[in-house]
């Protein structure tokens, strides 16, 4: 296999070993933006770096997806799977987990025509025929910095012009500022829902276990389910930003 290095501006891109194109050919149900590679820039102070995924749904139809990764401890997806609308798109967020290494890392998204709204099971994706399901893989390329980048290559891959007074918000905050907290916000929130899923399986699981004494299980499972809300209420607080 080849390893391709390159350098750009001072940042060092990780390895990618097999860099020719992976060959697959673009669906039919969906336009992915980036279509082929997802850019991480990795910083002293931006250590867990995210990027965005739009879906579009291409079709008159309703159309399922799901995003998977080669690395699932390595990233936080937010939504890692719904249903479009006719027409509909979604943006999704990949967050880059510590240490995130990113090398040799890709993404697969699996597309599939259904007839409704309702989001679609693990059950029942494995229940559609090979022939049904359409996939698309995207590499990972993360480049790393020992010092800030200057801010003509941040402008590189943001599409954004130099930060001015005139570009600060009323509050006094730059656009730049802004996006730190807002990313600060999104990582905080993905954490959140992990979680609650986790604290969700355990109280499942207590109700399947032996059981044990009235006091036990009853105090256990009520501190469970207090956790759980408290959870809920802080993920939707925290939703009313994002969105």
């Amino acid at each position: 296999n080849i390893v391709l290095y390159v350098f750009y501006l001072g940042g060092r891109l990780s390895p990618v070993r097999g860099a020719s194109p992976p060959g697959n050919m673009p669906m039919n149900l969906l336009d992915l933006e980036p279509a082929t590679t997802l850019h991480f820039c990795k910083t002293p102070t931006n250590t867990s770096p995210n990027r965005k995924l739009m879906l579009s749904n291409k079709t008159s139809g309703y159309v399922a997806f799901k995003v998977k990764t080669t690395a699932p401890r390595s990233y936080l997806v937010r939504p890692s799977a719904a249903t479009l609308g006719p027409h509909c798109k979604e943006e999704v967020t990949i967050i880059l987990q510590p240490p995130g290494e990113g090398q040799n890392h890709r993404f697969l998204v699996q597309a599939v025509q259904v007839t409704s709204s309702q989001a679609v099971s693990r059950e029942q994706w494995s229940e559609f025929k090979k022939e049904q399901i359409e996939e698309q893989r995207l590499n990972v390329v993360l480049e790393e910095f020992e010092t800030e980048p200057a801010a003509t290559h941040e402008n590189f891959f943001s599409g954004s012009g130099p930060v001015t007074e005139a570009s600060r918000v009323p509050g006094g905050e730059a656009p730049a500022d802004l996006q730190v907290k807002y990313d600060e916000l999104v990582q905080y929130t993905l954490m959140l829902e992990k979680q609650k899923k986790k604290l969700e399986a355990e109280i499942e699981e207590l109700k399947g276990s032996k059981p044990l004494s009235s006091s036990e299980s009853g105090g256990y499972n009520l501190f469970h389910i207090l956790l759980v809300a408290l959870i809920s209420f802080l993920l939707s607080y925290a939703a009313k930003f994002i969105g």
